[in-house]
């Protein structure tokens, strides 16, 4: 960092008189988890503590601010330093100074500073904007520079760290001197507070580390390749195969077969759906050498019999990059080290070169169904990324990417290429499970080049220097059938569907447990009883303690006991699934485990940050404490499910630690095996379901039973529903609710949720994915009721079966499979039909300005824009979301309730019929009860002889009288009544 120019001084204000002047001030607390962990110390002796700062001064430019001492927070010793302060001018900086410098005799590499914040970074306040804390130092030579400490991004205490880097280090090495600290950014115009104590410079230390060994993977590692920390004993159950995310093979009558051709080897795939010949000839020690060749099966008819042979280069530029300073390139030079056959296996090893980065790697190649398999063995730490390069020799060649398919960058795409009558695709993924890399990361382009589908993995150096070794499998597949061109997910199914699957759910931020409880108690009163529902933070915390790594709830809420007692009223009385918050990606430097040493490693070798206010805990680490807490949670508490946050909502590489004390340094593999492993803890210690946040949840599918159904990247409100890879890949393994919540469905665009067909819109798109529902209170009771009974019984079908065809309408109503879709674009209109094995059907028009008319099933449909049907073959449950008498409504005929919402029209279905909403409970016995929204008028296809009014509280008022009208029950409105109880 080039030192800090000395600012001039507009404003120079001292600091308030000294103790017998002052007036009497209200004393802070300290934060109570310090008091939990007995810290009565910091971490080492501070540099300055703060506990007088008389004679300091404050120079401003573009600013206005004062520096005392006082007591209103509290962490340290008795007093802390507070900066009061708003800007004047376009660039506020403040310099708050020592009255002389302090002097710093030993060497050190590391600045902490406890600072009080003053807002949030996930609700950002205009009023309050974010300053940048900076510590000003100056060397044995003098010149005085900064350390950028972080920006404030939260409020409560929090603990900044930073080392300095080299060039710093060398020049506090004879001695330095701390002149105090430089905020800036603060533009506010009304005064805001920060609080400051306890700033230390010191010399980081880094002993060895002992971890606990985690049951090992479940393949076998590449010869040389580290497990990181899964050394045994016992086995994860993950992957279930050691074909980890090989594609499927649509077709069982195929023959494989390999043979030698000059200096080529030819690959050759032959069955009764294609003639596919993967050609490798080493010549550039690149996959370059790799061609690929596609032709009609013997036997073919008709337009694909026709079709002529299409020969492409797949891997143009892919294979091994090295390692240079400033990060991966190709090489310019190969020495041929031979190239052989094994059995099955074609092995060939090259010396790699340019300048001075040289790697000695061996290439495998094999034939598995339609992909090429390519592994990359390379020790030594000379890789820097495996690419799968460039595809050439494609006719128009399109790029289309699948929704929760994510990397780095971007995402893995399909190369489609052809129309509905032969088209083809081709595919590359990256076995997640075996890489030794540090990133998974994607490119998408077309241009004259040729066609960028895919990127590869990149390694990234340790704090020491050093790369990992490069270890990698890559499959490359090219196939008539989109299907078959994406990986499978081959982890074991959850255990927890017949639950995750027929319950809606909702994640609840606490406010007070009474009121939590008079929430839960009328979302049940009102028949919502198949519900999910876990704490967020605010389980644990008040305000802004630390919310991870906790056994004991917030102290506010009523503390152990308070949360005791209401898991009692959530899981006995209510008979909700029911459980707490927890993660352990996030750690405050308050919690009472906190260690330096707990933290993962940035690149540069600080501390990675993670949540606002909040580390990011080694994952090593992570998946020990997780082993210990969570059983000491539900010990206490007695939960029946739980939320494990963030665990899905950062990517594997993202979490990477690159602190080469730690086993699995530097690999994003090392990540996923002990998030997976977290899943697996969670699931055991609730004996229940785990559910997590999601986005990059793929990878984690089935591991989690459930997560937030959203991709926030990939836009779903906005973009195609091309719902085969999250229906056959995803779906059986577990359920992932809603799209997410709407916000997350509509990725932060706040103004689409002013569309009044927002939550048509939401809805319809949990049914095309095949999500089971999330209770949608946004917008109110009346959103969250259609939310529940539109969905929860339909839902308990479909996600207990799987998806046995998937199909897409044209303009023309024309129901085309997956591949033909998306050959001629079909796919982009939205319009997906879906039927199960179990004989459910779901018929949905995500279209947002194209009606959908097609048969299926048996049935006409016609659906506006954001419309949805979905029926069972036994004629049990039968849901529309439409307007088939020109006005749109909802209706919902299940085992369980009628369903029923004119939305201010009246309209008649064939079981019910109304103008506004309403429920009728189907109740054991022949009884039934009615519930009416606002006293809606509503009927239903039921017998009665005889109703009584019930009021919240389920106590009688009186009689009400029925009517019957055209075969439907009306009940009258009896005055102060709930809801209505039908007997036979």
């Amino acid at each position: 960092m080039k030192p800090m120019p000395l600012l001039p001084v507009l404003v120079v204000l001292l600091a308030v008189a000294p103790e017998p002047c002052r007036s009497a001030e209200s004393i802070g607390r300290r934060p109570y988890e310090l008091d939990w962990a007995g810290r009565t110390h910091d971490h080492c002796p501070p540099l300055v503590d703060f506990e007088n700062v008389d004679s300091w001064r404050v120079e401003c430019q573009d600013a206005k601010a004062s520096f005392e001492r006082t007591r209103e927070q509290q962490i340290w010793e008795r007093y802390v330093g507070k900066l009061t302060y708003r800007g004047t001018g376009p660039r506020p900086q403040v310099r708050v100074l020592t009255p002389e410098p302090v002097p710093i005799a030993a060497p050190f590499d590391a600045v902490t500073l406890w600072v009080y914040g003053n807002n949030w970074g996930w609700a950002p306040d205009p009023n309050t904007p974010q300053v940048r804390v900076v510590a000003l130092l100056a060397g044995a030579t003098g010149g005085e520079f900064g350390v950028d400490l972080y920006h404030v991004d939260w409020t409560e205490w929090n603990l900044l760290h930073r080392r300095l880097t080299p060039e710093q280090i060398a020049r506090v090495k004879d001695g330095a001197w701390f002149h105090g600290l430089l905020i800036t950014g603060g533009r506010n115009r009304e005064d805001r507070h920060l609080y400051f104590d306890n700033a230390a410079v010191f010399a980081e230390q880094f002993p060895p580390l002992k971890f606990e060994p985690r049951p090992e993977r479940g393949l076998s590692m590449f010869p040389g390749q580290s497990p990181g920390a899964n050394t045994g004993p016992a086995h994860l159950p993950f992957p279930t195969r050691e074909e980890t995310i090989l594609p499927a093979n649509l077709t069982t009558n195929v023959a494989t077969s390999l043979a030698r051709d000059g200096a080529a080897f030819v690959f050759r795939y032959a069955g009764d759906d294609a003639v596919i010949v993967y050609r490798f000839e080493p010549k550039t020690g690149t996959w370059g050498d790799i061609e690929a060749s596609w032709q009609p099966p013997a036997g073919a008819r008709g337009a694909l019999a026709a079709s002529r042979r299409v020969t492409i280069r797949p891997c143009v530029g892919g294979g091994v990059w090295l390692a240079a300073h400033n990060g991966a390139v190709a090489p310019e030079a190969a020495e041929h080290l031979g190239t052989e056959r094994d059995g099955d296996v074609v092995v060939s090893r090259w010396r790699l070169r340019r300048a001075a980065a040289a790697a000695e790697v061996t290439y495998r190649f094999r034939l598995w169904n339609k992909s090429l398999v390519m592994d990359v063995l390379a020790p030594g730490g000379h890789v820097g990324e495996v690419r799968f390069g460039r595809a050439v020799g494609f006719e128009n060649p399109r790029l289309v990417t699948n929704p929760y398919y994510p990397a780095e960058g971007g995402r893995p795409a399909v190369v489609v290429s052809g129309g509905a009558e032969a088209p083809l695709f081709l595919g590359g993924n990256v076995d997640w499970y075996r890489s030794n890399g540090s990133i998974l990361w994607a490119a998408n382009t077309i241009d004259t080049n040729g066609v960028l589908y895919q990127g590869g993995t990149r390694y990234l150096p340790l704090t020491n220097g050093k790369r990992n070794d490069g270890f990698e499998r890559f499959f490359l597949t090219l196939s008539p059938r989109y299907e078959e061109v994406l990986p499978t997910i081959p982890n074991p199914p959850s255990p927890w569907k017949h639950i995750t699957g027929t319950r809606v759910w909702r994640a609840h931020g606490a406010s007070n447990r009474e009121q939590d409880a008079r929430h839960w108690t009328e979302c049940h009163r009102w028949g919502m009883t198949q519900v999910v529902v876990t704490d967020h933070e605010t389980g644990w915390r008040d305000g802004g303690e630390s919310f991870t790594f906790r056994t004991r709830a917030a102290p506010g809420k009523g503390g152990d006991a308070g949360q005791f007692e209401y898991a009692r009223l959530m899981q006995d009385t209510l008979e909700f699934v029911y459980g707490p918050y927890n993660n352990y990606t996030d750690f405050a430097p308050v919690n009472e485990y906190w260690h330096f040493d707990m933290v993962s490693r940035t690149l540069d070798n600080q501390l990675q940050h993670a949540w606002m206010r909040c580390y990011a805990p080694k994952p090593a680490r992570a998946v020990e404490y997780a082993a210990m807490l969570a059983p000491r949670i539900e010990a206490k508490f007695h939960f029946s499910t739980a939320y494990c946050d963030v665990h899905t909502a950062v990517a594997p590489w993202h979490r990477v630690d690159y602190d080469p004390r730690a086993p699995g340094a530097g690999t994003f593999a090392a990540v996923f095996y002990a998030y997976g492993e977290i899943m697996l803890q969670q699931k055991r210690a609730w004996d229940g379901p785990v559910y997590s946040e999601g986005n990059y949840h793929c990878f984690y599918a089935g591991l989690t039973d459930g997560n937030y159904g959203q991709d926030q990247s990939y836009r779903p409100a906005e973009n195609p529903w091309l719902v085969d890879f999250d229906l056959r890949q995803m779906h059986d393994l577990g359920c992932n609710f809603g799209m997410g919540n709407p916000s997350m469905f509509f990725a932060g665009n706040t103004a689409a949720m002013n569309d009044p067909a927002w939550l048509d819109r939401f809805l319809a798109a949990t049914v095309a994915f095949g999500h089971p529902g999330f209770l949608t209170y946004e917008g109110g009771l009346q959103n969250a009721l259609k939310s529940y009974y539109l969905l929860q019984q339909l839902h308990s079908r479909y996600c207990l079966s799987t998806a046995d065809q998937i199909r897409y309408a044209d303009a023309h109503g024309r129901l085309l499979n997956t591949s033909a879709a998306v050959a001629t674009g079909a796919y982009q209109r939205s319009q997906v039909v879906t039927q199960y094995r179990d004989g459910t059907v779901t018929a949905v028009n995500g279209s947002r300005t194209e009606r959908m008319r097609v048969e299926t099933g048996g049935r006409t449909i016609d659906l506006p824009p954001n419309g949805f049907a979905g029926w069972t073959a036994d004629g049990r449950i039968d849901v529309l979301s439409g307007d088939p008498h020109g006005q749109r409504c909802d209706y919902a005929a299940t085992p369980a309730y009628l369903f029923v919402d004119g939305r201010g029209h009246f309209v008649r279905m064939p079981k019910a019929a109304g103008n506004g909403l309403g429920i009728c409970r189907i109740l054991p016995g022949g009884h039934h009860e009615i519930l009416l929204y606002k006293e809606a008028e509503c009927g239903f296809a039921v017998a009665a002889r005889s109703a009584v009014a019930l009021d919240k509280d389920r106590k009688e008022i009186g009689p009400a009288e029925l009517r019957v009208a055209r075969g439907l029950t009306y009940v009258m409105p009896v005055k102060g009544a709930f809801s209505y109880r039908l007997m036979p």
